[in-house]
């Protein structure tokens, strides 16, 4: 693929390192989502994995939000 833009390429590819990050996949109200760790028992929303579309239009399931997981009993 051939980009040919005036963009910086940090602006397009971000501050790729190649480093893997702390990123989860879990599953939270019977949707897949991969998450960040943000404290105790809190993760970050980083992006939902789901071929339903009607979670992308869930306002709970956005991208930032905070989301708690209680530990299973």
């Amino acid at each position: 693929m051939i980009l040919h833009t005036i963009v910086p390429l940090q602006f397009v590819f971000g501050n790729f390192t190649g480093q893997i990050s702390d990123a989860r996949i879990i599953e939270w109200n019977n949707v897949k989502l991969e998450v960040l760790p943000a404290g105790e028992q809190k993760y970050q929303i980083n992006r939902i994995l789901s071929t339903n579309p009607f979670d992308y239009l869930n306002p709970k399931l956005q991208p930032g939000t905070l989301i708690r997981l209680e530990p299973k009993i």
